[in-house]
């Protein structure tokens, strides 16, 4: 074999090999890449559930304290239903 014959052999030896460990990280990339997605998609859903959840509670506690100021407001003896009774019969 002569020098540029053997020369040949090893850069072909050497660009299959990186090739091969070109194919490899591509491959650890795209996995890796694909992970990341997942669990980016994963916080964006929980962050949102998140603000849904608190906007829903919010609104639960605005709305537990007006059913409040509205039992304070309407809660009256009997007496005071009769009185109020006969006094709408009247009109």
């Amino acid at each position: 074999m002569t020098e540029k014959t053997e020369q040949a052999k090893i850069e072909a030896k050497l660009e299959t090999k990186l090739r091969n460990e070109r194919t490899n990280l591509r491959r650890l990339f795209t996995v890796s890449a694909n992970i990341f997605d997942e669990i980016h998609r994963k916080v964006d859903i929980e962050k949102d559930i998140h603000v849904q959840y608190n906007k829903i509670n919010e609104k639960a506690e605005r709305l537990f304290k007006v059913d409040e100021e509205i039992k304070d407001f309407i809660d009256f003896t009997d007496e005071e239903y009769d009185t109020m009774e006969s006094s709408r019969e009247t009109y």
